[in-house]
């Protein structure tokens, strides 16, 4: 049996559009939701907002040896989900993105960040509340 060119094309497109669509949904099942995240050494260590299918705002409390305080580094990043985990990059799509430079498991919500000697890595949830307040909150504890 021979298909003709004309069906053979509705057909890709068909699949391509379907493809696209599937990732789509699968890609934002983020968007617009919160993970907070908690290592072995803090009950909140900073989290991430999903704002698009392609960007993510990442919010970490670090510490200032000069000041001898905690603060909250807020950046705006790319990010695709890759083979069940969300690859973050370097830098935001304004900036060109950049590589991948952490990954949180689709599955699991585990964040990590492999570095040249060690693997810095938090385990995340699913936050339904105000993250940058508890975020906040949890500044100085």
């Amino acid at each position: 049996m021979k298909i003709s060119l004309k069906t053979q094309t509705i057909v890709v497109k068909s699949t391509f559009f379907f493809l696209i669509l599937s990732f789509s949904i699968y890609a934002s099942n983020l968007v617009n939701k919160s993970i907070v995240c908690s290592t072995s050494k803090f009950k909140i260590k900073g989290g991430f907002i999903f704002k698009s299918d392609r960007t993510i705002e990442r919010h970490n409390i670090l510490y200032d040896e000069n000041t001898a305080k905690r603060y909250i580094k807020s950046t705006s990043h790319c990010y695709m989900l890759i083979n069940d985990e969300y690859a973050i990059y370097e830098k935001d799509i304004d900036q060109g993105c950049g590589l991948p430079n952490s990954y949180i498991d689709s599955k699991t919500l585990e964040y990590t960040m492999p570095l040249e000697n060690h693997l810095l890595s938090a385990s995340c949830s699913i936050y339904n509340g105000d993250l940058i307040k508890k975020i906040n909150d949890n500044l100085n504890n």
